[in-house]
């Protein structure tokens, strides 16, 4: 119930899955330690899931597919929702962990409401150097979710310090030990970030073997590929398609290990504290964009002069070739599995 003198902070990040993925726990974390103040997260509608568990954090759906009944994407649809959800909310504080032109449109609805924003540094300049052709300045940038952390201190909250760096894997002593669970996600938004499909097909078969294979992915297309995989090898099977998102979730955290891209999947995983090994080409996890709580030791990648070429994956190859993902062999990825499965990496 809203009183008076409580706080009530709306944090706006509206895409992508695995920047949402991203920010989930540290959003989660804020509400845990602040029971006083009301937590509101707007984001699309099947993101929700990733936001229980915190008895004052409060999920605000908003959905911007053009093609959705329900479209609130449109400039004046965005100010008429952002001055209702101030009110409805008794909105006191925004923090704008996203900053897109929904995002602006958004805050400039609140204007006249008496409500205080925040907006995130994207630390434009440190990525640029990371990612530009000549001197460039290959060192760790500012993490994704300490960019969003800034946000929430600069409202006043007290910094907490929240890191996804150097934690230990919790213990995961409900898993079987008879029968491993690998799931595998092939696929990522960009060609600078997905590894040949024949070299994943090569990992599934030399895993299939001893292993209960799960294979996650999204549209039609990249189901119809993992299911000819799920037909061609034992102990393989197709999740992609058929689960919600709370489902997906279930399996994932019931992995042994999960093996992704540079892509939401790699995200998600983090969230249920399954150890990642993940394969990088073009983006590099100096970008800030590493799975929550992953040993950074679990990236498959290979050290090129051009690399990182791109934050996000979707500037083609200056090059043409590819050889940042080329230059990954099948072997390298399963031995970083093995590696994985025989430490018995455990969740903090």
């Amino acid at each position: 119930m809203n009183t008076k003198h409580q706080r009530h902070i709306l944090i706006i990040r509206l895409s992508a899955l695995g920047d949402v993925a991203i920010a989930a726990p540290l959003v989660k974390e804020y509400a845990r330690q602040n029971p006083g103040i009301n937590f509101y997260m707007l984001s699309q509608p099947r993101y929700e899931p990733m936001f229980s568990g915190a008895t004052n954090l409060f999920f605000i759906p908003i959905d911007t597919k053009k093609k959705s009944p329900n479209y609130c994407g449109g400039f004046w649809k965005l100010l008429q929702f952002a001055g209702e959800t101030v009110v409805k909310y008794g909105i006191t504080d925004i923090a704008d962990i996203h900053d897109v032109l929904r995002t602006k449109v958004l805050r400039f609805g609140t204007l006249g409401h008496g409500v205080r924003c925040r907006v995130i540094n994207k630390h434009h300049k440190q990525r640029k150097e990371l990612i530009r052709k000549k001197n460039k300045i290959l060192k760790p940038i500012i993490e994704s979710q300490r960019c969003m952390e800034e946000v929430l201190v600069e409202l006043g909250l007290t910094d907490i310090h929240f890191t996804s760096a150097g934690r230990p894997i919790e213990e995961r002593a409900h898993l079987s030990t008879d029968v491993l669970t690998i799931g595998i996600a092939p696929f990522a938004g960009h060609k600078g970030k997905t590894w040949p499909q024949e070299k994943m097909e090569e990992v599934v078969r030399i895993l299939s073997d001893k292993n209960k294979i799960l294979l996650f992915g999204g549209g039609k297309k990249e189901v119809a590929v993992l299911s000819s995989w799920a037909d061609k090898y034992p102990n393989t099977e197709v999740v992609a398609g058929k689960h919600t998102m709370v489902e997906e979730l279930e399996f994932m955290k019931n992995l042994n290990v999960m093996i992704s891209m540079d892509s939401a999947n790699m995200h998600l995983a983090s969230l249920e504290g399954t150890p990642v090994v993940s394969v990088w080409g073009a983006t590099h996890p100096y970008a800030g964009y590493y799975g929550y709580r992953q040993n950074v030791n679990n990236a498959v990648q290979v050290d090129l002069p051009c690399r990182p070429c791109t934050i996000y994956g979707a500037k083609p190859c200056y090059k043409g070739n590819y050889e940042c993902l080329e230059k990954i062999t099948p072997m390298m990825v399963v031995k970083s599995v093995e590696a994985v499965l025989k430490s018995g990496e455990k969740k903090s």
